[in-house]
């Protein structure tokens, strides 16, 4: 018995067997702290590979920043597609938790977290495991690209209004220019000692119906002399017949050349509005499409005005009545092509044999001769075709004598007659639109006002001053600009873009890329003008559009025909006489928002300054600054101050808004 529980105390005082227990749940530990490092690893690798995913989701996606359309939802989404496309592992659990914007610093932050699963630590019950990560990319514009597009219309002379816009202008270019300005009451200048901002252009943009492109251009291969495109011949006729068709084209600058006391100015007319590319609001007139060989529409056809019918002078509504050209000068006379004169032919009748005691008498003037013939003998390159209804000479021959006609007895008829000296005649009874229409009678001197009358009626006299560095070249453009004529703001807003659009006719715009702000400031009066009446045109008003009777004309034998559309919708033999003033206002409006859209699409950021919107009377007060709003590229850019001593804080602030733009690094 004292055996057996010797060996009883022996098997209770025995811990051999718990060393393989404890042995069994220290092991456990072993591994999973050894294994903790194979984790660590995976997740400093994993860390690495999310942080290089993440620095290429922040550079690839902050040239959106400087976009007007910018989500900040959809940039955090597309880095996060990013961030799980690179890392390459869909055990790996990954987003963005937080994204900052500035678009002041160029800057776009990204902070980020994943977890992923874990393989060793996990039997300790540590599942997975997380990590952070954060990345910033900044890249600050590097260059600023200004246009101011200017409203130089009459009615800017209301009200000081011209005075205020010339010094906000100034004021802006000042503080967009140089590092340092000094308020001096009305508007800033340079402060002593300030330095030029490097990378900053300014260009200038005056308009009124039309923009001046400068005269200096008139030769350049983007101008169309040749009478190629659909509009060139508009207006011209060289045969005195409205019912045949225009034979040859008409180089307009060459119709210059034969005035001897004007030139060309510089104005152009508004391409035809013909469809240019995939976007909706993509029209030669409304966009930036360059002047291509073998597309003569694309090309720009210098303004002339052309002289418009005495029969109409004295009506009321030609209170700004451009006629300058009497409607018969001798250029105009139909040379002595073989037996070419005007006729005239007195009659006597009832008469007797000696051709006295007649009852009556009557008289008969006509043309005769060969039609339908050319001839340089009063000027180069003359055509004539049908005569005209009837004629006169200048300078009539000595009538013949009387000589029996016709009859016997006491019922004779006696016939005398005259004609021109030297053969030829002057065309007469032709219609108002043939004498309008005359391209013969261009040469010499004209009476008229170089600013409002004329071929270059209601041309702004400051051309476009395209990008320039150099302020004083911008403020004397400033200084320069005088109100006259109408407003078209469409015409401005199209040519502003022209501007800072890097292909011709203005080249001096960077290409479109993040590395430049391209930015436009369109400043008006109010709102776009036209000015309809119910004569043959449709308008007294020579537009940028031509005449409505000019619009979508579809008389194919009238020398203005061709069923282009230029401004008006209504199509017929007569084009769109018939649209009203209203409908005319709608599609100018109409085309100012769709030129803003394709500016907005290239990356130009757009500012519109509205000034005494409460005064419009072509349109409402809703409607312009609903089109103003609209227009620019967020709400806040779009401003309306009370009065015209408002605008130099008005402009100071938008190039204060972009002076942040302008910092270089």
């Amino acid at each position: 018995m004292n055996g057996f529980s010797r060996l009883v105390g022996r098997f209770f005082r025995d811990e051999s067997g718990v060393f393989a227990v404890l042995f069994g749940v220290m092991a456990i530990v072993l591994i999973a702290l050894g294994g903790a490092v194979v984790d660590y690893v995976w997740l400093e690798q994993t860390k690495s590979r999310a942080q290089v995913a993440l620095d290429a989701a922040a550079l690839a996606l902050q040239p959106q920043i400087f976009e007007d359309d910018y989500d900040e939802e959809d940039v955090r989404l597309q880095a996060e597609a990013i961030m799980l496309e690179r890392i390459g592992d869909n055990r790996i659990d990954a987003g963005i938790d937080q994204v900052v914007t500035s678009v002041e610093d160029g800057s776009l932050y990204f902070r980020a977290s994943f977890t992923m699963p874990t393989i060793f630590v996990s039997l300790v019950g540590v599942p997975q495991l997380s990590a952070a990560i954060e990345s910033e990319a900044t890249r600050k514009k590097l260059a600023l690209e200004v246009v101011m597009v200017l409203d130089n219309s009459g009615s800017m002379q209301n009200e000081s209004r011209m005075t205020n816009l010339v010094a906000a202008a100034k004021c802006a270019t000042n503080i967009l220019m140089y590092t340092d300005v000094v308020d001096s009451g009305n508007t800033c200048t340079a402060a002593p000692g300030a330095a030029l901002v490097e990378n900053v252009r300014v260009s200038i943009v005056p308009f009124t119906m039309y923009v001046n492109i400068g005269p200096e251009n008139a030769n350049q291969s983007w101008i169309d002399r040749l009478g190629q495109s659909a509009i060139a011949n508009d207006n011209f006729d060289d045969d005195d017949d409205e019912n045949t068709p225009f034979n040859a084209p008409v180089d307009r600058l060459a119709l210059y050349d034969q005035i001897d006391n004007d030139s060309w100015r510089g104005c152009v007319e508004a391409r035809p509005h013909i469809k240019s590319g995939s976007r909706p609001q993509e029209y030669l007139d409304t966009d930036d499409t360059p002047a291509t060989a073998g597309q003569p529409n694309t090309f720009f056809v210098p303004l002339f005005a052309p002289d418009l019918p005495e029969t109409m002078v004295g009506l009321s509504y030609y209170s700004n009545y451009n006629n300058y050209v009497t409607d018969s000068p001798a250029r105009c006379d139909r040379p002595p092509q073989g037996n070419t004169t005007c006729m005239q032919q007195q009659y006597r009748t009832g008469c007797n044999s000696s051709n006295s005691n007649c009852s009556g008498q009557y008289t008969e003037i006509f043309p005769i001769g060969p039609e339908n013939f050319s001839s340089d003998a009063i000027y180069s390159g003359g055509r004539y075709g049908a005569h005209s209804d009837g004629c006169t000479c200048r300078n009539w021959s000595n009538y013949s004598s009387w000589s029996q006609f016709s009859g016997s007895g006491n019922n004779r008829t006696f016939r005398r007659e005259r004609s021109c000296v030297g053969g030829g005649y002057v065309p007469t009874n032709l219609t108002a639109r043939e004498y309008q229409e005359r391209l013969c009678k261009y040469t010499g001197e004209f009476t008229h006002n170089t600013g409002q009358k004329g071929p270059n009626a209601d041309c702004p006299t400051q051309p476009v001053l395209p990008l320039s560095a150099d302020p004083d070249d911008v403020l004397d453009a400033i200084d320069n600009m005088v109100a006259l004529g109408g407003t078209n703001i469409h015409e401005g807003t199209a040519w502003g873009f022209r501007v800072l659009s890097p292909t011709a006719p203005f080249e001096e715009g960077s290409e479109y890329d993040e590395a430049t702000s391209k930015v436009m400031i369109v400043m008006t009066d109010g709102e776009n003008t036209a000015y309809r009446t119910g004569n043959m045109n449709g308008t007294y008003y020579y537009s940028a559009y031509g005449y409505p009777y000019n619009s979508r004309n579809t008389n194919s034998n009238s020398s203005s025909g061709g069923n282009i559309e230029r401004l008006g919708n209504i199509s017929s033999n007569q084009g769109s006489t018939a649209s009203s003033n209203a409908q005319i206002v709608a599609d100018m409006n109409t085309r100012t928002l769709q030129t803003c859209a394709n500016a907005k699409a290239e990356g130009i950021t757009l500012y519109t300054i509205g000034l005494a919107t409460n005064t419009v009377t072509q349109s409402t007060e809703e409607v312009v600054r609903s089109m103003l709003t609209t227009c620019a590229s967020t709400a806040d850019r779009a401003r309306f101050p009370n009065a015209a001593s408002d605008l130099k804080a008005t402009f100071a602030a938008i190039a204060n808004d972009l002076s942040a733009l302008r910092l270089a690094r």
